[in-house]
């Protein structure tokens, strides 16, 4: 056991070694690469600064607030946090109590034996505990309507070790309350009682009143020997075994699993049991940090850090808001809060495209970042979903490890822009104006004039036209467009005309020419107007218009068209 637990503990070292070297190292910005040499001296400056400052305090406060007691999660959502305080405070208190408890629990009580008051109630209170908030987190993700909250094989994975850990610890227990060789174990090492007219009361008074299975007992229980054998208990066992009812779950458990350990060999499933407990608990250790269950210790140290730095404010040092943003990547829980409450989820419901969620695009950006392959469309995906964003920030104000995920949205696009995918979305007013920050205009302004030109060399312009001819009628989504009879009220109308000099320059097409185009049979010109990316959807044209064409929805039509030949041939 000992070779098993050495093992688990060198790999839970190299891993979290590894997950350290990537916060260092990994980036979301291309151009940031160049940065990481320092990022690691950076980092222990800004860490020292801490540490022998005012901050310090600042710190202190953090820890206690967000980190123990969450108070950013406590104000989005009682739920999640009673489900995250069960598991956090059960679980912890149950590896410093009884998984350490040697190291922790005999340092701080002298007295301290895991059978024996008030350990053996609280050892099954903590796991009582965590498995209410595992069950909580079961429900959340298995009732939320639209499924918005994602749930991904290492979602289940990690509630399943985590209840396999209680649950084998709760069977374990409660298979030595009922085993007839742990008892003779415990008369002979621990009570010196090896004699049959000491052992048959005791073992009498065990089987009446401890959930003992004896092979040599049957009900009824002899009412002499059992007071006999509690007098023996009291003289050689009740100093270092408290009542086996302390342990009020596994007690109760032990009279479903006693009868089928006992059935099955009792002291081979006893060790059988034990072993696997361990497995588990063993497994989780070496398994952390290469799973999501990294974030119990990323998010801590996401928490904290922005604490000090503000959970908003820019890092003074570009190196450590780099390290920040890194962090912030593992400390995704993927609870899925910010999925919950995105101002963009009309669109997921309309499109589909799970990396619309934010909770979904930080699981793949925790691939890109780390300079995994990635699909060719499942890049295309996440890059229209980090542009089908409104910028809220409200992702980024529900989140309870703190990430700044509004920012982190915005770095990440232009990633994946600088590998050449053209986003289309870009175009729309939607996500324009939005995704502008002071340190990426120019990015945005070269992404935005590489998409116009494959606009322009997709479709045929009116200028290009050498001769007009009449085709049969498009499909627009409506007919409404054949009662125009051009009277151009819908240009003079229009802010975005009346805003250029020369407009016929700057949008190719005005609003009647548009119309006048669709009339006449001739979509692909139409399509490949400025125009219909200028419009401002103020809906002048299409209020004012005296036949009740249908303008300001003709062009959102064309846009998708376009948009939809344009991708269908990217593909």
């Amino acid at each position: 056991m000992k070779v098993l637990v050495g093992l688990s503990l060198l790999v839970f070292l190299v891993g979290i070694s590894y997950r350290l070297y990537g916060w260092l190292t990994q980036t979301v910005l291309t151009t940031d690469r160049t940065a990481s040499p320092g990022r690691l001296p950076s980092a222990l400056k800004g860490l020292m600064g801490t540490l022998f400052s005012g901050e310090l305090f600042t710190l202190v406060k953090t820890f206690f607030t967000d980190v123990l007691f969450q108070k950013r999660l406590l104000s989005k959502s009682a739920l999640r946090w009673a489900a995250h305080s069960l598991i956090f405070f059960g679980f912890i208190a149950l590896l410093l109590m009884h998984g350490l408890g040697t190291g922790v629990s005999e340092f701080f009580f002298s007295d301290y034996l895991s059978t024996i008051q008030p350990y053996l109630s609280l050892r099954n209170l903590f796991g009582l505990m965590v498995l209410v908030g595992l069950g909580i987190a079961i429900y959340r993700r298995l009732t939320d309507k639209p499924q918005r909250v994602k749930s991904y094989a290492s979602d289940w994975l990690a509630i399943a070790i985590v209840g396999a850990i209680i649950l084998s610890g709760m069977v374990l227990e409660s298979s030595k309350i009922s085993s007839y060789s742990a008892f003779t174990t415990m008369a002979e090492d621990y009570g010196d009682i090896t004699e049959p007219d000491e052992l048959m009361p005791l073992e009498t008074y065990w089987a009446a009143e401890h959930g003992l299975i004896s092979p040599n007992i049957a009900k009824p229980y002899d009412p002499a020997l059992i007071e006999e054998g509690r007098e023996i208990a009291g003289d050689a066992c009740m100093e270092c075994h408290a009542p086996a009812q302390s342990a009020f779950i596994s007690y109760s458990l032990a009279k479903v699993v006693g009868p089928i350990v006992s059935g099955l060999g009792d002291e081979g499933m006893v060790n059988f049991l034990f072993y696997l407990h361990i497995i588990f608990c063993v497994g989780l250790l070496a398994w952390l940090p290469f799973s999501k269950m990294f974030h119990v210790i990323a998010t801590p140290t996401s928490l904290l850090i922005n604490g000090v730095m503000g959970f908003k404010e820019p890092a003074k040092d570009p190196a450590n808001e780099l390290n920040r943003r890194m962090i912030g990547l593992s400390a995704c829980t993927h609870c899925g809060s910010c999925s919950e409450l995105c101002s963009s989820l009309m669109f997921y419901e309309s499109f589909q495209n799970d990396f619309i969620l934010p909770s979904e695009k930080v699981q793949l950006l925790k691939k890109v970042a780390a300079g995994q392959n990635v699909e060719d469309q499942t890049l295309a995906n996440l890059q229209k979903g980090l542009y089908i964003c409104t910028s809220c920030d409200r992702c980024s104000e529900v989140c309870p490890s703190g990430i700044n995920l509004r920012e982190l949205f915005i770095s990440s696009r232009y990633q994946l822009l600088s590998q050449g995918i053209p986003e289309t979305s870009m175009l729309s007013h939607f996500s324009f104006p939005l995704s502008l920050t002071r340190n990426f205009i120019v990015d945005h302004k070269n992404a935005l004039k590489k998409l116009e030109k494959i606009f322009k060399d997709s479709f045929t312009r009116l200028k290009d036209l050498t001769s007009i001819t009449v085709s049969d009628p498009v499909q627009v989504g409506t007919t409404s467009y054949q009662s125009c009879y051009s009277c151009q009220r819908c240009t003079n109308i229009c802010p975005v005309v009346r805003l250029y000099d020369d407009p016929e320059v700057e949008l190719d097409m005005l609003p009647h020419q548009i119309i006048f185009s669709l009339g006449i049979g001739n979509k692909e010109i139409a399509m490949g107007s400025q125009m219909i990316w200028s419009c401002s959807t103020c809906y002048l044209c299409q209020e004012h218009c005296p036949n009740k064409v249908e303008l300001t929805d003709i062009f959102y039509n064309l846009k998708n068209a376009a948009i939809k030949q344009i991708e269908g041939g990217r593909a």
